[in-house]
């Protein structure tokens, strides 16, 4: 069984490959980030910041040290003033400043909800912001609180020997009315929301990529598998031809890839006798079946004598994908009704031979583990170059670990959209446990690509007809090819 790995430096790649492919993701987040977060300012109601300042200090002081613990003494108190100003001594005299006529929903609490007080550290000075709706209000709001803090600091500091106030508050500079808004800020808003949208967009797709554990490419394969990968296969087109690609597009790139998975599969016999092959999956629809006909057709081209049984006998496909009498196959052979000979079906002019799946028995893995079942198999592989068996997907039922001793290798269609790494580590260890061997990974369905299309299509966007050597004949497809209705989506 080969050993199962997740390099974790894999899935940063995939990450950073995500990132850069999805780059206008990015950059389409952050517009709508600045874009929105403009809008929402430009809908909330403005604020005008209106700002006076005030300086604190005690009335008499003869030496350099009185001076200097004066200054002490009004640091100290600071925050007393500060607190003086938001109370109510302060503000009820500032309601009276501003009359019924300025506003006559204006009191102590909504004043005080509007003014903001702060002392710079180890200073005498203390800043008064007021924000409201009205620039002009707020000004007058903040000369307002500026004076009546003067006339309570006067009353209620320390009397001196003069009898007059101990301490004394200067207003520094008077506000005026605000000529621009100080909130909602919608360039820095705009800012911020496109910075949050590149944020947001790339936290994303990082999450999507770390939590995805579909095999998507092959880079995330290789990631999850020591598997060697035989070749990948492109997502095709919705057609209503329901043949496999090497019949409808013989010159196409999905045919072209299966011809490079032929080849793969005769290196990996270099190694390993591949005399019958059983090509599976992991789960239900990953496209086994269709694989195991393109595979058969493929090798059928170059004149090897190639025999495709249909071994799933709960889902049998391979009879309607071609047009073929699917009554007579596989299981009247193993029960004896019907000869190998009187079963197998010729494909057109082709040296492919096909054996349906035929009725649908109660026991289907007892029938693919019987003594007919590997008698036929060793008979094949004397008979012909090459033995393709489709099985039922790995994780549905226990038919490929029946199979898996009777055969030379096992080839594993892996569809990039549906499978999971976990399905595909239990589908390993299924296969490991019966004690098969795995020649080698199909990635199917994988994203076409774009330069790899142009080049087997001409100007008029349909495949183009090269004057070379012939794949599969006319003859061939008229004898066994048919056409069917779109709906049914073969394992």
């Amino acid at each position: 069984m080969a050993a199962m790995k997740i390099v974790g430096t894999t899935r940063s790649a995939r990450i950073t490959s995500t990132l850069t492919k999805r780059w206008y993701v990015v950059i389409l987040a952050a517009a709508i980030g600045s874009v929105g977060a403009f809008a929402l300012s430009y809908m909330v109601t403005p604020i005008y910041t209106s700002s006076t300042s005030l300086f604190f200090s005690l009335r008499t002081g003869g030496t350099a040290t009185d001076i200097n613990q004066g200054s002490t003494y009004t640091q100290n108190q600071m925050l007393s003033f500060a607190q003086l100003a938001a109370s109510s001594v302060v503000l009820d005299q500032v309601v009276k400043d501003l009359g019924p006529e300025t506003n006559t929903n204006t009191n102590t609490i909504d004043l005080r909800r509007s003014i903001t007080i702060t002392t710079p550290q180890n200073t005498v000075i203390m800043d008064i912001n007021v924000g409201t709706t009205d620039p002009n209000l707020s000004a007058k709001i903040a000369n307002s609180v500026a004076k009546n803090l003067t006339l309570a600091v006067s009353t209620l500091s320390p009397i001196d020997k003069a009898n007059q106030s101990g301490v004394v508050a200067n207003i520094i500079e008077p506000a005026v009315p605000a000529t621009f808004q100080s909130s909602p800020d919608k360039k820095k808003n705009a800012i911020l929301g496109g910075f949050f949208g590149i944020a947001a967009s790339i936290l994303a797709i990082t999450l999507t990529v770390a939590f995805d554990t579909k095999v998507r490419s092959v880079a995330a394969l290789k990631s999850m598998t020591d598997y060697p990968l035989l070749g990948t296969v492109e997502r095709n087109r919705a057609s209503n031809d329901i043949r496999p690609v090497v019949l409808r597009l013989p010159n196409g790139p999905a045919a072209e890839r299966f011809r490079q998975i032929r080849s793969g599969l005769r290196f990996a016999a270099a190694s390993h006798e591949m005399r019958a092959m059983a090509i599976t999956s992991a789960i239900p629809s990953e496209g086994k079946t269709l694989s195991s006909l393109n595979l058969a057709l493929v090798m059928a081209e170059s004149k090897e004598r190639v025999l495709l049984i249909d071994a799933d006998l709960r889902r049998p496909r391979i009879a309607d994908s071609i047009g073929f009498e699917g009554t007579i196959g596989l299981t009247t052979v193993l029960v004896g009704d019907v000869s190998f000979e009187n079963a197998k079906q010729r494909f057109g002019t082709t040296t492919l031979d096909i054996l349906t799946a035929g009725a649908t028995p109660p026991n289907p893995a007892e029938l693919l583990g019987s003594t007919p079942m590997q008698n036929l198999i060793e008979k094949a592989k004397l008979e012909y170059d090459i033995v393709i068996i489709d099985t039922a997907p790995v994780l549905a039922v226990a038919d490929v670990t029946v199979i898996a001793p009777l055969v030379d290798s096992i080839v594993l269609v892996v569809d990039s959209t549906k499978l999971r790494q976990a399905q595909l580590e239990q589908a390993s260890e299924a296969l490991g446990t019966a004690g098969a061997h795995v020649a080698g990974i199909i990635l199917n369905r994988i994203k076409p690509s774009k330069l790899h299309d142009v080049y087997y299509r001409d100007f008029t966007g349909k495949p183009s007809h090269s004057k070379g050597k012939s794949r599969v004949t006319a003859d061939s497809m008229a004898t066994a090819g048919t056409r069917g209705t779109r709906g049914k989506e073969f394992e």
